[in-house]
């Protein structure tokens, strides 16, 4: 497995954490953005940008999304995408891990945003990690030659599908509605021989025992009682508005506030020494693009003083 030793990791590449590494990066700090899917944050399936300062009225957010990364990038930003499934943090390095690699910084900032869920389909949370999973990445290995499901329409969906057709032996994909006709990814899912799409169909709940997933029940719009599927893995796919902290864990010493959302003070740092929380994951009332670039640019001023030792926030421009 390869380790990657950094100043500054940064989980999550929407407009938080590219302004962070955009910031981190001009400040020669060595920066990673570990981003699991650019296509499906909240700014990049945003139809125009009309209120972010500057930019034409026309622009779409994955346009935008698209530019804050080439300028991070621009600056020595190494972006990856990567799907984080373990935090260690307690030391003065902080671990990330991904399925393929470590990445070992001294400064940690969480950037996933809030597009998360609570567990909402019956025995999703009794078999989550039994059969349940959000990371086809992380555990599609697990299921070779086995029958699973997937559930969701979004483009992570798809290209989660698509990494478990190389393992299991049926996948069935489970949409609310088609797919886009001139989504390419779709149409390659659609022709594997190993996958059936269960298109304008709802889960209905997931059984199992004691030794995990057995099957789930579905039903078809319209349709008057349930069908059956024997799968051994369900992975869901579905958006939400809950700030996606589950890789984080709930005994490493970050706060939490009552609603899901991690708390920060007024320099993004969390309870845990070097550990910085921007964006939507603190589940603030103003949800706005603009908002989680200032995040950004606050943790990063941040994050310079504290690895440098200064005491006071370095300006990033110079008054002639």
């Amino acid at each position: 497995m390869e380790e990657v030793e950094c100043d500054v990791v940064i989980v999550g590449g929407g407009p938080a954490g590219c302004t962070c590494a955009l910031y981190t990066s001009r400040a020669d700090l060595k920066t990673v953005v570990l981003d699991k899917n650019p296509a499906t944050g909240a700014l990049a399936i945003t139809h125009t940008i009309a209120n972010y300062p500057g930019v034409d009225s026309t622009m779409s957010g994955m346009e935008l999304q698209d530019l804050m990364k080439k300028q991070a990038e621009d600056y020595g930003t190494d972006y990856r995408r990567a799907q984080v499934f373990m935090l260690e943090i307690d030391g003065e390095t902080k671990n990330v891990y991904t399925p393929d690699a470590i990445f070992k910084a001294r400064c940690l900032v969480l950037a996933t945003g809030a597009m998360g869920r609570k567990p909402s389909f019956e025995g999703e949370e009794t078999y989550l990690g039994r059969g349940v999973s959000y990371c086809a990445t992380c555990d599609g290995a697990f299921y070779r030659d086995s029958e699973v499901a997937v559930v969701g329409v979004s483009q992570e969906a798809i290209e989660e599908a698509h990494f478990l057709t190389k393992f299991a032996s049926t996948v069935y994909w489970i949409t609310n509605k088609d797919p886009p006709e001139d989504n390419d990814l779709a149409c390659d899912l659609l022709a594997k021989e190993n996958v059936r799409h269960l298109t304008k169909t709802r889960l209905v709940n997931i059984d199992g025992d004691a030794s995990g997933v057995t099957g789930i029940n579905i039903r078809t719009f319209g349709a008057d009682s349930d069908e059956h599927l024997d799968v051994e893995g369900v992975f869901i796919y579905v958006a939400g508005q809950k700030p996606m902290t589950d890789f984080i864990g709930h005994n490493n010493g970050i706060e939490f506030k009552e609603d899901g959302g991690v708390v920060v003070n007024d320099e993004m740092a969390t309870s845990v020494d070097g550990v910085f929380a921007i964006g939507d994951i603190r589940n603030t009332p103003y949800k706005q693009v603009v908002v989680a670039a200032a995040d950004g640019c606050i943790a990063a001023m941040a994050i310079d003083k504290y690895l440098k030792g200064r005491k006071r926030i370095k300006v990033d421009w110079i008054h002639q």
